[in-house]
């Protein structure tokens, strides 16, 4: 097993947001998505995290339907039911599905009581605040991070009640609030930074390989932790590429070096999930390099260990 968890796990993301022993870091969560500030125990996880229903839902390994849905965690607050989402391979009907989520989550308020007259249904809907986390891009344009709500465009105001609010996070895209921007450092590379909050050094300490008990370590796939390193590297090249760019002035020069950045970095995720046993066409399928570069990098690999 690799020596490090990424945040971007399946069992890890829902071991940091959904834990009932660590809302502090649910809390620090909300207020830097949602700008609202929670009380600790106003907080209720809907899903809370447990290797037994985590190890329940994965099975025998293969991967059953729900098997994507398993990052979600929903929590209720007194003002609002919320629900995240993390996001690795953004699909071109991810803002639909991300929209149907929503519509679930506000009408499971509809349902909740079992009122006997359809009209006091009503009484239990609530505010639904959505929190979807993608690495990788949606909207062809420089915006990291939006927060979509009801907007009457003729008046060109907000709606009241606000039925709901819809953090969209972009987290390769440059720039983004600094709140964010160490959720998305701490995410994407599993570590928290010297000025950041303790909220983020107490989850990146839930997810230390000391304090991951031998099944959650077992659990984790071989895949995940590829894709994990992929999407993680993708963004720290890119990132290294455009920060060459901008020290020399020139705008080439920042091209050239994003793609030589994210070449290096597909091929450095390859190495480690061959090493990690990941199938040749696996790895194909994960990093987007074609398959003679995958066997050849594999030959290496073989040679090396000789």
């Amino acid at each position: 097993m690799p020596e490090k968890v990424l945040p971007t796990s399946d069992l890890a993301f829902k071991k940091i947001l959904a834990s009932e022993d660590h809302k502090r870091v649910t809390q620090g969560f909300i207020k830097d998505f949602f700008d609202v500030h929670v009380e600790v125990d106003d907080i209720r996880i809907v899903n809370p995290y447990s290797i037994r229903a985590y190890r329940e839902a994965v099975g025998d390994g293969s991967r059953p339907v729900l098997r994507e849905t398993l990052r979600d965690v929903t929590i209720e607050l007194s003002l609002a039911d919320v629900t995240v989402e993390l996001q690795l391979r953004p699909q071109t009907t991810f803002l639909y599905r991300g929209f149907l989520y929503l519509a679930e989550v506000f009408l499971r308020g509809y349902n909740k009581f079992g009122h006997q007259h359809t009209g006091d249904r009503y009484d239990g809907l609530r505010p639904v605040w959505v929190a979807d986390l993608v690495a990788g891009t949606l909207v062809d344009d420089d915006v990291a991070f939006r927060m979509l709500e009801p907007f009457d465009r003729v008046r060109g105001v907000g709606v009241s009640p606000e039925v709901f609010r819809w953090g969209i996070f972009e987290m390769t895209k440059p720039g983004a609030p600094p709140e964010l921007a160490r959720w998305r450092d701490f995410l994407l590379s599993g570590k928290a930074g010297d000025g950041d909050p303790e909220y983020l050094h107490e989850a990146a300490s839930i997810i230390d390989n000391a304090n991951m008990t031998q099944e959650e370590r077992d659990m984790i796939s071989a895949k995940e932790f590829a894709e994990a390193d992929y999407y993680a590297g993708l963004y720290y090249a890119e990132k290294k590429g455009r920060d060459e760019g901008i020290k020399q002035g020139i705008e080439q020069g920042n091209e050239q070096g994003m793609q030589r950045g994210t070449f290096g970095a597909k091929l450095d995720a390859a190495r480690a999930a061959l090493r990690w046993g990941v199938p040749r066409d696996g790895v194909v399928a994960i990093t987007g390099l074609d398959a003679a570069t995958i066997d050849q990098l594999a030959d290496e690999l073989a040679l090396s260990s000789v």
